[in-house]
């Protein structure tokens, strides 16, 4: 049965049909995706056990120490408690997404009952009725009256604890959990209704998380350092990164760059006292990033990854290695090249660090004499709208698997499989291995308890999900501008500090909502006029296509009876059918939405204009329209003309059999299914040396300096020639439209302006802000001397690295195309070899007799006579670029890396199904509707000036 019958009542009718719609929707993908066997069982059986889906259960095919203590762990609670069936929780993962598969599971109503709790996803969680206090569920456990235990057929619990049971059971949470970590698990919901009242527990940590430093001990010996000694300090720490910077091929430390470098410099931001988001008086959150410690922290960060210094007499720049994708940093670390990075470190899981080659630190100290890092926790919490029965039963199994006896067993296979000296010395001790605990390296110990001490929990307060990409913005504009560090030091971090007060007034306005009551009013007359202008864009669209087939209805007559197309219509009637069920129904049910602050566990509320108003101002949706433009640019211009190209040569190719052979090739990668292609694609993405297409690309690095000039000068040749066919095709074939050979020339000069752009900025040079801070010449890096140093670079070997490919966020998207321009070309010239057949043959030949070339043959008489049929394929694919793709970015790269592919169509799906902000999806849904139907009905205008027709004629005119 649905979760959802234990809702509230109060629920619409519309929203009853949209949650059965979505349910259904969903469930139907899932069973095509879940590939995993489901055993039988007789029904007898499921009445005698209760089932509960726990997440973090191992699989089947897992092997590890972890998974053999889950099954150890599993056998030890159905032992102790027969009357319950564990079955552990999986869902599809999606790459680049956080915490998605209980979502999804959720919104399909097949929830886990045990639920992974984040600390960033914990609000959204508590505030959406996902979780059910536990120190309830606890005092029932515990309680002396058994009612409080039971339940009526309408799943309502007989009994509440008393006041003193929720109490005790209160003490006891914050007696097994880290200090830090208590204000995460232990505090009030949203005030709104169908939400419990006061604070409350909501979650139960299993494992506490530690980020500290890991150094390599090799590294710093290479480098000259004591490899016994960690950095103390962030002087220290830039003093040890730029002494291993020196070694070749060495980089002093890790951090990752792009929307998330919040996240990776965190660590630096707590020592310093800086706290991405604080609770106020009133106890609303509000940014807090915007302070001088900050700017001071991102200052430092900059001179690790852009600082200029001298060792040696020779310069080097940065010591820290920061890719956007981060794809080779596990590799790099291995193979010794980086010195220094922050990890996890944990008393409760294995780790597989060796102390003879890796030692391990606290964060160094700050100038402000404090140290810090993220504190994190494994958490698990019981869904709410389980059975009385599963709720108590998952709540059995958080305390058992916590509980001393699950930590004794624990603690015995880890030391049988050789990790017990990376356990919690006090267990050891407790369950008596003190032969174990006499091998635990004290440095180990020394920085797991000191991150523990001085860790401070990641933001976890509303909407906290996007804190780190919204705080990213300042971070990047500082890593962007290394002339800061040429300026005075106050200057710089002045500059610094103006932009993270322009952040946090963001955060505070379009993330946490803290808008007056003057800016709500305009932001609601905003989105009014936007719903306006989108019914409007729907309206004015049906009505100008509906004339169009009206007006051509009319000059052909007379309309025939229905009767007479009796057969024909019931044919249609299966197809318009499904085509209503799977189009038409879920557009009729999903328009409300977007009126409503639509909830699945908790009742929904009417906030009219709010949700286009909340569209109309979030920067995250206005850049998906963008790139979903450059996407839509991207598949017509790679991928509209194959399909053309590849039928004129097929049409081209003599012999029979050779054209049944040719066309069966290019049409093999129809029958390749889709995921089969998209594993494929991605081994030949591999970022790494030895990925495919990287080792072709750097196999030039071997060419010698003649070549490699050569081969140069050669594929700009090439692309010179490319432009002027560009050009020349649109000065020429006359027979084409104006429109489209103006189309065509502006093309043209488009790509020779991206061609010759560089030379003018080479010749124009650097700004003389950069010039100034810089100390350069301005007569060396401008006019003649600035081409030529920019001619330079045409001259000598190839210096090609490795490309990130789908890891990086300036190729992903090209990326993503690709594959489609390869997989569509082959099946998407069958239309047009069918158009090619209807091109008279007494045509053709006279103007061959006559000399004409293939290329005039095409340009004169081809293509003129299928002009129609490109232009209603040209926007049906615009209009199919506006829509699709989803599917395929979602598999290939789940939107990443760090937004570069999420388009329209992924950030509704990642609003609707992976935030369940179902309301905002749908207003969103409708701004992309709007678009999209301009296009749809000037298509639909154009067909209907089309006439069909048979024999030798032309099958597809325009009128």
């Amino acid at each position: 049965m649905l979760f959802f019958s234990a809702c509230s009542p109060a629920k619409t009718s519309v929203q009853k049909i949209f949650r059965l719609v979505v349910q259904t929707f969903l469930l139907a993908c899932m069973g095509a995706l879940v590939l995993l066997p489901v055993p039988a069982r007789s029904a007898a059986a499921e009445d005698e056990k209760t089932v509960l889906r726990i997440m973090g259960l191992p699989r089947a095919s897992s092997s590890g120490v972890t998974a053999k203590i889950g099954r150890m762990r599993i056998r030890e609670f159905t032992r102790k408690f027969p009357q319950y069936k564990l079955e552990p929780f999986h869902m599809l993962s999606i790459r680049g997404g956080m915490d998605e598969g209980p979502l999804m599971a959720i919104a399909t109503g097949m929830p886990p009952h045990g639920i992974y709790v984040n600390f960033r996803q914990s609000s959204t969680y508590i505030n959406h009725g996902f979780l059910a206090p536990l120190e309830e569920l606890y005092a029932r456990i515990h309680s002396d009256n058994p009612k409080t235990r039971q339940a009526d057929d309408n799943n309502k619990w007989l009994a509440d604890p008393s006041d003193e049971e929720i109490e005790a059971a209160v003490e006891f949470f914050k007696s097994n959990v880290v200090g830090p970590v208590w204000p995460v698990i232990y505090r009030e919901a949203e005030q709104r209704e169908g939400l419990p009242k006061g604070k409350h527990v909501w979650a139960m940590p299993t494992s506490t998380l530690a980020n500290a430093l890991i150094y390599r001990k090799d590294v710093f010996k290479e480098a000259g350092l004591d490899p016994e000694r960690a950095p103390q300090d962030w002087e220290e720490f830039l003093e040890y990164s730029r002494a291993i910077k020196q070694l070749p091929n060495k980089y002093g430390f890790y951090f990752g760059r792009g929307p998330t470098v919040s996240y990776s410099v965190y660590n630096f931001m707590v020592s310093n006292g800086v706290r991405y988001l604080r609770q106020n008086e009133e106890g609303e959150w509000e940014a807090a990033f915007n302070t001088v410690d900050a700017a001071e922290t991102i200052y430092y960060v900059l001179k690790l990854s852009k600082g200029k210094f001298t060792a040696d007499g020779e310069t080097y720049q940065g010591v820290a290695y920061s890719p956007m994708g981060g794809g080779e940093v596990n590799l790099k670390w291995q193979r010794g090249e980086i010195g220094m990075r922050f990890t996890y470190l944990s008393f409760d899981r294995g780790q597989s660090i060796n102390p003879a080659t890796t030692g391990v630190a606290p964060t160094p100290v700050a100038p402000s004499g404090k140290r810090g890092g993220e504190l994190n926790c494994t958490m698990m919490g019981v869904f709410a709208d389980g059975t009385p029965e599963q709720q108590l039963g998952t709540m059995r199994y958080i305390l058992y698997s916590t509980g001393e006896e699950a930590q004794r067993m624990k603690t015995r296979m880890m030391v049988d499989h050789g990790y017990g000296r990376f356990l919690d010395p006090d267990k050891l001790e407790k369950f008596g291995y003190d032969d174990v605990l006499k091998k635990v390296p004290e440095e180990w110990v020394n920085a797991v308890r000191a991150a523990q001490k001085a860790g401070v929990p990641e933001p976890y307060g509303k909407n906290t999900q996007m804190i780190y990409e919204r705080v990213s913005v300042p971070i990047n504009w500082a890593l962007n501008r290394p002339e800061l560090l040429d300026l005075p030091k106050d200057e710089a971090l002045k500059r610094i500090k103006e932009q993270l007060d322009i952040a946090a007034a963001r955060v505070n306005k379009f993330m946490l909502g803290k808008l007056t009551p003057e800016e709500w009013k305009q932001r609601r007359t905003f989105g009014g006029l936007l719903l306006l202008l989108i019914v409007g864009l729907f309206v004015g669209s049906i009505s100008w296509a509906w004339r169009a087939f009206t007006r051509a209805e009319a000059e052909l007559g007379k309309r025939p009876p229905i009767h007479r197309f009796a057969k024909a219509y019931l044919l249609l009637f299966p197809a318009l059918a499904l085509v209503f069920v799977i189009k038409y129904l879920p557009l009729i049910l999903g328009a409300p939405l977007a009126l409503f602050d639509y909830q699945f566990a908790i009742n929904s509320t009417f906030v009219g204009l709010d949700n286009f108003a909340t569209v109309l101002y979030d920067i995250r949706f206005w850049r998906s329209i963008g790139r979903t433009f450059y996407y839509v640019l991207l598949v017509v211009g790679l991928g509209f003309w194959p399909p053309i190209l590849v039928a004129v040569l097929l049409d081209e190719v003599p012999g029979t059999v050779s054209k049944y052979v040719f066309r069966t090739i290019f049409y093999l990668p129809t029958i390749v299914s889709g995921i089969i292609m998209v594993f494929l694609w991605r081994q030949l993405y591999e970022p790494s040396e030895s990925g495919f297409l990287n080792q072709i690309i750097m196999s030039v690095n071997s060419f010698g300096p003649v070549a490699a000039t050569l081969l140069r000068l050669l594929a700009l040749g090439a692309w010179l020639a490319l432009i002027w066919l560009v050009l020349a095709s649109a000065l020429k074939l006359k027979e084409l439209s104006w429109a489209v050979r103006t189309a065509v020339f502006l093309f043209g000069l488009a790509l020779l302006s991206a061609t010759l752009f560089p030379l003018l900025e080479a010749f124009i040079g650097p700004s003389d802000l950069v010039i100034e801070a810089k100390g350069l010449d301005p007569d060396k890096v401008s006019g003649v001397m600035g081409l030529w140093n920019y001619l330079q670079g045409f001259i000598g070997q190839f210096q090609i690295e490795p490309l990130g490919w789908i890891e990086d966020p300036g190729m992903a998207m090209v990326c993503c195309v690709i594959p489609m321009v390869w997989a569509t070309a082959g099946p998407g010239c069958i239309i047009y070899l069918a158009a090619l057949k209807t091109v008279p043959e007494e045509l053709i030949e006279p103007a061959t007799i006559d000399g004409a070339s293939v290329l005039q043959r095409l340009a004169y008489i081809t293509l003129p006579r299928v002009k129609f049929l490109i232009l209603i394929q040209l926007i049906g694919a615009v209009i199919g670029a506006f829509k699709g793709g989803t599917n395929f970015i979602l598999a290939m790269t789940g939107g990443g890396p760090n937004g570069a592919t999420r388009t329209v169509g992924m950030d509704i799906f990642e609003r609707s199904f992976m935030q369940l902000q179902f309301s905002t999806g749908a207003a969103m849904g409708w701004v992309l509707g709007a678009l999209v139907i301009l296009f749809t009905s000037y298509q639909l205008r154009r067909m209907s000036r089309a006439t069909f027709k048979t024999g030798a004629e032309t099958s597809v005119a325009a009128k």
